[in-house]
């Protein structure tokens, strides 16, 4: 017996056209890297593509080569991490576009790009890649076909954050000394700040897949991904009797708990017990003790129905975030870090 992922796809389709619907005139590509937050972008691109997304982002060249192999020859294809000069036949071969992120990244595609398409990222406030916003010319750009103007937010999963308006003013310079370049700065939650931060195209990502975009209020999107986890052994517990390694869980009164076919090497994080929890039927049941490479134990005292081996407890869906926060990560870790020991399934309807 193995823990199952069930991926909807139809929840998939329903927040790419609920961003495309926030975002106004600008149109709304997809960030499908890290194989579309870990849910498998063989599967989830293609849905986006036929839901109407014709601009795709995604980390280093390797994943903008299974993109392509995915999606087909239509779509535009841009690598965030950028590019140099050995990987420049790779890119004209599977028409992948680099975003530059420095004027060493511009030189390389100046010299060796032979007029392809290219984007150009100014860092307006992050501090990580992008050129820096203090050495932004345009006359850097002399010799490249530039077809996108892009920067990215610092702090948009908080709204109040001063550097959202601060990141978006530097932006809106940029985008006026570059006439006729589309703009793009919004992401998930950037798409939520209102619209002077939308441009021209706006960039979703951990959205699409059910994440909460803000750290508060965050609007509800449809639960993407459901872990569906079998129940292998169910016992009695006594009062002074303790729960997994270090024996860190004792109990102070008599139990009845579950394990289920769930560890760190499915990807759940040893960080989310003791605060984590599954669900069986809407009921909560409470990790106990330390999470295990390949098991769980529940606390299922107070749940309403008789649990047996065989029988199934949930994870995720609408917990996405919960069991994140139980952790102390944030939903993206939780995605990209399930691992291949699960079993997928991809289906249409909810995912509850």
């Amino acid at each position: 017996m193995s823990a199952r992922l069930i991926v909807d796809l139809d929840a998939l389709r329903a927040n790419y056209l609920d961003f495309a619907a926030r975002s106004g005139p600008a149109r709304t590509a997809a960030a499908i890297k890290a194989d579309c937050y870990g849910l498998g972008m063989d599967r989830l691109a293609p849905v986006l593509r036929d839901a109407g997304c014709v601009d795709f982002f995604c980390a280093s060249l390797s994943e903008g080569i299974a993109a392509r192999r995915v999606l087909g020859n239509e779509p535009a294809i841009y690598v965030l991490n950028g590019v140099c000069a050995d990987e420049t036949p790779r890119f004209a071969e599977y028409r992948l576009v680099p975003v530059l992120n420095s004027t060493a990244q511009i030189q390389c595609w100046r010299e060796n790009g032979r007029g392809a398409p290219a984007a150009l990222h100014v860092d307006t406030g992050i501090n990580r890649l992008g050129l820096p916003f203090e050495a932004f010319a345009p006359d850097l750009l002399t010799g490249i076909n530039l077809v996108l103007v892009m920067s990215h937010l610092a702090c948009g999963s908080e709204p109040s954050h001063p550097l959202n308006r601060t990141q978006c003013a530097r932006f809106a310079a940029i985008q006026s000394a570059l006439p006729g370049i589309p703009a793009s700065l919004a992401n998930s939650a950037g798409v939520l700040l209102g619209a002077d931060w939308l441009f021209d195209m706006t960039r979703p990502g951990i959205g699409l897949y059910g994440g909460a975009p803000l750290d508060e209020n965050s609007p509800q999107l449809q639960p993407v991904a459901r872990l569906d986890v079998p129940v292998l052994h169910v016992r009695s517990l006594a009062s002074g009797q303790s729960v997994g390694y270090g024996a860190t869980f004792t109990a102070t009164h008599p139990m009845r708990t579950a394990t289920i076919a769930l560890g760190y090497a499915d990807g759940l994080l040893r960080s989310a017990a003791p605060k984590g929890f599954a669900r069986h039927e809407g009921t909560k049941l409470p990790f106990l003790g330390r999470i295990s490479m390949d098991m769980t134990v529940l606390d299922i005292t107070d749940c309403p129905h008789t649990l047996a081996p065989g029988d199934t407890v949930s994870l995720l869906g609408s917990d996405l975030d919960a069991l994140a926060k139980a952790a102390g990560t944030l939903s993206y870790e939780i995605l990209t870090r399930l691992g291949p020991r699960l079993q997928r399934v991809y289906k249409e309807g909810p995912t509850r």
